[in-house]
């Protein structure tokens, strides 16, 4: 169940940095499309995320949920809108994926 559970957050962080990128596309060329297609993204994750609190506790869960958000969201800073990480913002990366791993241990 750990591995369905994972499996689910995963889509739901995809999803919600999906919905990110295309409301950050509708900032830049103000199409309404962009903004409706954000919109259901971010509600099929919200679908997915009731889903996946079946199969965990919400106090772990939750943390899963953010720190995969925010790797994900890094990536695509990165190597989508080609913004620089630091080292610290790379050791960031790394502790929150070790937090993780912590917690399903």
């Amino acid at each position: 169940m750990k591995i369905f559970f994972i499996t689910l957050v995963i889509v739901v962080a995809i999803l919600e940095i999906v919905g990110d990128i295309l409301f950050k596309e509708w900032t830049i060329k103000h199409q309404n499309l962009l903004l409706v297609l954000g919109v259901i993204s971010y509600t099929v994750a919200t679908l997915v995320w009731a889903l996946s609190l079946q199969y965990q506790d919400l106090s772990k869960a939750i943390v899963i949920f953010a720190v995969l958000t925010l790797v994900v969201g890094v990536f695509v800073g990165v190597f989508i809108y080609k913004e620089e990480l630091t080292t610290l913002n790379i050791a960031g990366v790394i502790l929150g994926l070790l937090s993780i791993i912590l917690l399903e241990i």
